[in-house]
């Protein structure tokens, strides 16, 4: 891994972490908004969400609405020994529990499992996200390789604070675009992003 990759890291995660938290909450409402008003959330049906981590996006109010318009929430749970991702269905934050590295993830109900293939928008927590619509993450590959199997057919979109969208985040060859990004003020498809 480059070495400008690792100093990226470091430092978006300085600036995450140590958000004022009034901002965070404002920008993460209005990162709300714009998802909430854009037709490829608003025709979604099954969408995979992520439970806030270390200063992400909190996308909470977003999986209420999902919730009283009828969508089906879904969570990932981190399966450490193989690196994917299993799929739950919550109905409430009662079915969430601590799970792998401290990430809040789905208590494991086998009636609640979602295929990856069915889930229509995935939206992704990260570092940074870059004009090409890569994305920086911890570096465990969970979505990367998520995409690259079953999930790969899903509309995917970067969730960021606005200082997250940079120049570039210094991809690999492993890592998988998104479709685009959204900011508290836009949501910003990327060359060859799709809208559904």
């Amino acid at each position: 891994m480059s070495t400008e990759k690792e100093e990226l890291r470091t430092r978006l995660l300085s600036l995450r972490e140590g958000m004022d938290p009034a901002v965070a909450r404002r920008e993460s409402a209005a990162v709300c908004g714009v998802l909430g008003a854009d037709p490829v959330y608003q025709a979604a049906e099954k969408i995979l969400f992520y439970m806030p981590h270390r200063g992400e996006v909190d996308l909470r109010p977003l999986m209420e609405l999902g919730w009283r318009e009828g969508k089906q929430v879904v969570l990932p749970r981190s399966v450490p020994h193989t690196r994917e991702l299993e799929l739950y269905r919550i109905d409430s934050f009662g079915d969430v529990v601590r799970g792998t590295y401290g990430i809040r993830e789905p208590v494991p109900m086998e009636g609640n499992r979602v295929a990856p293939e069915d889930v229509e928008l995935v939206l992704v927590p990260g570092i940074g996200f870059d004009e090409v619509g890569y994305r920086l993450g911890y570096g465990g590959g969970y979505y990367d390789r998520f995409f690259a199997g079953k999930g790969g057919d899903a509309i995917r979109i970067g969730v960021a604070y606005s200082f997250q969208w940079v120049p570039t985040v210094y991809p690999e060859s492993h890592d998988q675009p998104l479709h685009g990004v959204v900011t508290p003020t836009e949501i910003r498809f990327v060359k060859g992003g799709k809208r559904g």
